[in-house]
Formats: C-alpha cells, sequence, structure tokens
C-alpha cells in the first residue's frame, strides 16, 4: 500500500496556499503586539501580573527538596529532550534539509526572543506601584527554548504523527511555562509570547520543509478515511478544548480574585485566585497555540 500511494499523483500540493502561511506568521507577529500592549504597556495588564507573580512568589516559598528541584530543572530537561529526539530523528528519517530548516528555526526563535526582550519589547516604567526590578521579561526565554524544540520535532515527524506530536509536545512546553512561572522567573504573558514566537518560526520553516519534501508531506486517500492514530483529528479536538477551557478558567479566576476592583499594587493579601489566574494564563494559551499549529498544517498538509 505505502508503495501504491507513493507512486499515485498528487492532486494538492503541500503548502499549496502561501497567503494562509503568510497570514498566519501576521496574525502571530500581531498577537504578540497585543499581548505586549495589554499587560506590558498599561496599569491594569501590569498590575494583573504583579499580582499573579507576588501570589506565586508566596506559595513558592511552601516548596521545599525534590519538588523545588523539578521545577528548576524542568526548562532544560524539556528542551534538551526536544535536542534529543530531533537529532535521533534526523538520523533515522535522514531528512537533511528539513532537519536543517527546523534547526536553524529553532535557533531564530531563540534568537528573537532575545533581540525582542533586550532591544523592541521595552517595558515602561509606569507610576502605578509596580515594582521596576526586573525591567523587560517579555518574551521568556527558557519558554521559548523549550517550546521551539518542540516546534522543531513536530516539523521532522511524518503528518501521520504531527497531531499526536503538537498534543504531547504542547503538555512539555506549558509545563516548561508553569514552571517558569511558579518559580516567578517570569510574568504570564512572557509565556504566551514565547508560544507565539515559537510557532512564527515554526510556520517559516514549515512551509520550506512542506514545500521541498512533498513527497512525505502528502497523505493517500486511504489515510484520510481511516487515519493513523498519531493523526487522528481528536489530538488537535483535545488541544482545542483544553486551551480553551484553561483560557476561559484564568479569566474566571481574575474575576473572583476581584476582577479589576481588587487590582492593586499594595494588597492586604494575595488572593489564590490570581496565582490560579497567572498559572493558567501560562499555559492554556500555550495548549491553543499548538492547537492552531497542529490544524493549520493538517490543512496544507498535501493529498493524492
Amino acid at each position: 500500500m505505502p508503495a501504491v500511494l507513493s507512486d499515485s499523483p498528487i492532486r494538492l500540493r503541500p503548502a499549496r496556499s502561501t497567503w494562509a502561511w503568510a497570514l498566519a506568521m501576521v496574525v502571530a507577529v500581531a498577537l504578540v503586539a497585543v499581548v505586549f500592549r495589554v499587560f506590558v504597556t498599561t496599569q491594569s495588564g501590569q498590575l494583573t501580573e504583579y499580582l499573579s507573580l507576588e501570589a506565586a512568589s508566596h506559595r513558592l516559598q511552601a516548596l521545599q527538596g525534590s519538588s523545588l528541584t523539578v521545577l528548576n530543572r524542568l526548562p532544560q530537561i524539556v528542551g534538551v529532550a526536544g535536542v534529543v529526539v530531533f537529532l535521533v530523528l534526523t538520523v533515522y528519517r535522514r531528512r537533511w534539509l528539513a532537519s536543517l530548516v527546523a534547526a536553524l528555526a529553532f535557533g531564530a526563535a531563540n534568537l528573537t526572543t532575545q533581540v525582542l526582550k533586550n532591544w523592541v519589547l521595552v517595558r515602561p516604567d509606569l507610576e502605578n506601584g509596580v515594582p521596576y526590578y526586573t525591567g523587560n521579561s517579555l518574551p521568556s526565554g527558557h519558554t521559548t527554548f523549550a517550546a521551539a524544540a518542540v516546534v522543531a520535532v513536530f516539523l521532522m515527524v511524518a503528518p501521520r504523527w504531527r497531531p499526536l506530536t503538537a498534543t504531547v509536545g504542547a503538555l512539555f512546553a506549558t509545563a516548561v511555562g508553569a514552571a517558569t512561572f511558579i518559580e516567578t522567573w517570569h510574568r504570564p504573558a512572557d509565556m504566551v509570547a514565547a508560544y507565539l514566537v515559537a510557532a512564527f518560526w515554526g510556520l517559516a520553516a514549515g512551509y520550506v520543509i512542506l514545500r521541498t519534501g512533498a513527497d512525505w508531506n502528502t497523505r493517500g486517500r486511504r489515510s484520510r478515511r481511516y487515519p493513523h492514530p498519531g493523526g487522528h483529528p481528536g489530538w488537535d479536538g483535545a488541544l482545542w478544548a483544553a486551551g480553551a477551557a484553561l483560557s476561559l478558567g484564568a479569566w474566571g479566576a481574575f474575576e473572583a480574585g476581584g476582577g479589576t476592583a481588587a487590582l492593586t499594587s499594595d494588597p492586604e493579601w494575595f488572593s489564590g485566585w490570581h496565582f490560579l489566574t497567572g498559572l493558567l494564563m501560562a499555559t492554556g494559551p500555550g495548549l491553543l497555540v499548538f492547537a492552531a499549529l497542529s490544524a493549520f498544517f493538517r490543512w496544507q498538509t498535501g493529498r493524492r
């Protein structure tokens, strides 16, 4: 059956809609700008993240021993694991050009984060009582490293494995986002921007990989009627549902913590609702980003 599929003509070529790839990349850039504008340059945005981060700081003091060690090491563990899997896929599949493009995207994502954080997205010092001691922090470098490593693996696997890879990878990437927040290394919006940076370069690299590797980025009719377990649409649906639930949960926790009326730089106590707001915000949008990435690649995969 594989030989027959490989010899059959391609009806729809991979990455056939150049306009859609360009639009998706523009949307990723626009969303980073929106996140920066709302949470970094406004009074309410800064106060929301301040309350979440301070609530996390108070809870961090209760963590000891192995729990703290795991949180400290999780970004490195996930990032290194992603790189190792990527190298194994490179050697096993021998898709040298695709490997080079994916590796360049990984490097570009991490470089982009450093450029944005250090020179472009400057955090203003507003007169709202929020300490300025952390300065620029958006996007998160730790989360970018992990998310970009996951994206590199996602680009290298065959289409029938991409939905499952996106789902598992999203769990690992958002776990790093959660750990980075709990450790109080970054504000929640920093992780959201990091997911979007990784997605932007995943789209840029994906367009090249699908265009130059049409043979292994094209599905047969049989695989559409009887989808491979790793490519079942249910994986995308689970990501969409979980991402939406967590993102809406972040809003609900914010409202439960008093909403905008509770925004102050000198609260009487740091509510657990504010901690939950930050935790869900650091994870939910990441699941949505990977869901969108998986669905987009499914749509742009070739068909025989």
